[in-house]
């Protein structure tokens, strides 16, 4: 379902990527849950003890579902990233 991977504060998260926005899931393995396809859950106290901006915990907490967030394409930053992969080295 996820084709990309978002780095916030050196913890890494799935995200799926979308014409002019990227989709962050901030939800985490259930810790209760012991069977072979865990739930997802959002644990904002986990996230903060990992260095998770509480602006990013809040606005996830709104979502619905809770822990997933868009974020809209900067007009600068519209390049995907592996464009720089196909320009030569120097």
């Amino acid at each position: 379902m996820y084709d990309r991977v978002v780095t916030i504060n050196n913890a890494h998260w799935p995200a799926y990527r979308k014409p002019g926005a990227t989709l962050v899931d901030l939800r985490m393995f259930d810790p209760d849950d012991r069977s072979a396809n865990p739930r997802l859950v959002f644990r904002p106290e986990k996230l903060r003890e990992l260095g998770i901006p509480d602006a990013l915990i809040e606005a996830a907490a709104k979502s619905n579902p809770q822990g997933i967030l868009l974020f809209d394409d900067l007009q600068d930053q519209t390049q995907s990233a592996t464009g720089h992969a196909n320009e030569p080295t120097t």
